[in-house]
């Protein structure tokens, strides 16, 4: 009788202990390094993002550093330091989300609306509030940098996480 309770006991803790060991999902879909500080006006950042379990809403988050050079090398650049890119999410079922986007980096007097850290601007930008994800399953993420010149110069580095909604 003791062998069998024993043994029921150590079923019991090897599936608690195999459940809590699932995948947990993750929150980055992309991160990109831009080693000469420059994104080509058709280099476009793919990635897919895995959704483990459906339904889920996140915060589609773009986490963007510069230089003092952003966005043009030349000094007479018009566009007021603005931030233009596109962002496509094709779904797992086919679905198909699409946007563009146009952030001001600089105020109208040409600073910078970041601290500078370490030499760089860090922006957090928000994308998507509380998006949907209905399946599991790939989620495929495509960015073009809407830029009118090429290169955009002063970059360092592009993040796009999905971080989970606070309701």
């Amino acid at each position: 009788m003791k062998t069998k309770v024993k043994l029921f006991i150590a079923l019991i803790l090897m599936v608690v202990v195999t459940m809590s060991c699932g995948k947990k999902q993750e929150t980055l879909v992309v991160s990109r390094d831009f080693k000469s500080e420059q994104w080509g006006r058709f280099d476009f950042i793919e990635a897919d993002y895995a959704v483990i379990k459906a339904p889920m809403t996140a915060d589609v988050v773009l986490d963007i550093v510069v230089s003092d050079v952003y966005p043009n090398i030349y000094p007479s650049s018009e566009d007021g330091g603005k931030f233009s890119i596109s962002l496509c999410i094709n779904a797992p079922d086919g679905g198909r989300r699409s946007r563009e986007y146009n952030f001001r980096l600089k105020d109208s007097d040409g600073r910078f609306k970041s601290e500078k850290i370490d030499g760089y601007y860090h922006y957090s930008l928000p994308l998507i509030n509380e998006m949907n994800f209905y399946e599991a399953g790939n989620y495929h993420f495509k960015i073009e940098n809407k830029y009118s010149k090429d290169p955009l110069c002063g970059i360092k580095s592009l993040t796009i996480n999905c971080l989970k909604s606070q309701k």
